[in-house]
């Protein structure tokens, strides 16, 4: 392959992977970003860090807030109570999260095994 070519093929990945590719790179980057379900709870995590959380279905109850992760726990700061901390665990494949409460959290108090939905 000539330089030419090498540098057309290049510039055109790199097109691709821009106008394609930012929620499939913030999702790789951010392996909580998408919907996860369990049951009646809903999570849907965006790449901007926001979160939102509806529990139940028909008359359900909706809530929105931020959350920050490292390589052991994610925190989610709720816009009306406190901060909600949880350890995390993640299949291999990362089609389902597992969250375990570490502090007092309303909705579940044991482990919670969530299905990625999108």
């Amino acid at each position: 392959m000539n330089r030419k070519s090498l540098l057309l093929l290049s510039s055109l990945l790199f097109c691709i992977i821009t106008l394609s590719g930012c929620e499939v790179i913030s999702s790789f980057l951010n392996p909580f970003t998408g919907s996860w379900k369990s049951g009646l709870f809903h999570f849907t995590f965006n790449a901007d860090k926001t979160f939102n959380l509806e529990v139940g279905s028909g008359l359900s109850f909706k809530t929105d807030g931020i959350y920050e992760y490292d390589k052991e726990q994610i925190v989610l700061s709720f816009s009306k109570d406190n901060d909600t901390t949880f350890t995390y665990v993640f299949s291999e494949d990362k089609s389902e999260l597992t969250l375990t409460p570490k502090t007092e959290f309303k909705w579940f108090k044991t482990a919670v095994k969530f299905t990625k939905t999108n």
